[in-house]
């Protein structure tokens, strides 16, 4: 575990409201990042990527190497939800938190 690292995926939630949520459900607490779409994901939501077999890690208990830091410092949730859901209906009925 890297100290350094954590401190900056911390930030990246600190800073931004969207990466303090799951990106896939919308749920408080994303303790987690998917490292094949770079996002802040849940427990519950890991447990779900992992079994589709996506890279998932938790932010405080893994190591990052310098290029899996880059991907998550040039993506977040915010960015994501941009690239992933550009296609979407504005009324589209999205996850909503709780």
């Amino acid at each position: 575990m890297d100290d350094k690292n954590v401190k900056t995926l911390r930030d990246m939630q600190r800073k931004s409201k969207s990466n303090k949520l799951c990106f896939e459900c919308g749920d408080r607490g994303a303790s987690y990042v998917c490292l094949n779409f770079n996002t802040f994901v849940c427990t519950n939501c890991s447990g779900i990527l992992r079994g589709f077999n996506y890279r998932v890690k938790g932010i405080s208990m893994s190591s990052f190497s310098p290029e899996e830091m880059e991907g998550l410092k040039a993506g977040g949730n915010s960015k994501a939800r941009k690239y992933w859901l550009a296609k979407l209906k504005k009324d589209a009925d999205l996850p909503q938190p709780g």
